[in-house]
């Protein structure tokens, strides 16, 4: 929630709106009901998102509908096809626009321990931590 908070801040949105942010072709990210992950799961790096304005009808204990508006004054991307995107109820994926990749493990350094070592041998640590290829 934090990060939709501080979009708030930045963006000079009064604080009890409730916003979310969408990708360009209109696939919302769901950021609110997913607080504590990191941006970095749900966004792409340097990824164009569009704010949005949330409105939730309906009896609070019920299943609210939300509805979403785009804040931003833009026909360049707010075209019909971005609105009829926003309208549809159907939750494609939170990780909307990020496909579906694997979830990557890491080793105990923070490297991936999925990747595969590159073709011309195995590589290894001199006492100095420089790599160098080992001969066969």
């Amino acid at each position: 929630m934090l990060l939709l908070e501080n979009i708030k801040e930045r963006c000079h949105c009064d604080r009890n709106v409730e916003v979310e942010l969408s990708d360009t072709q209109g696939n919302i990210k769901f950021l609110a009901e997913s607080p504590t992950r990191y941006a970095n799961e749900v966004l792409q790096e340097r990824e164009t998102c569009v704010l949005l304005r949330v409105e939730k009808s309906g009896e609070s204990g019920e299943e609210q509908k939300a509805e979403y508006f785009p804040l931003l004054n833009d026909d360049d991307a707010i075209t019909e096809s971005f609105l009829a995107r926003l309208s549809t109820k159907e939750k494609l994926s939170i990780n909307s626009g990020k496909g579906s990749k694997k979830k990557n493990k890491k080793d105990d350094r923070g490297r991936d321990a999925n990747r595969h070592p590159r073709s011309g041998g195995a590589k290894s640590t001199t006492p100095t931590g420089r790599r160098t290829s080992k001969q066969r």
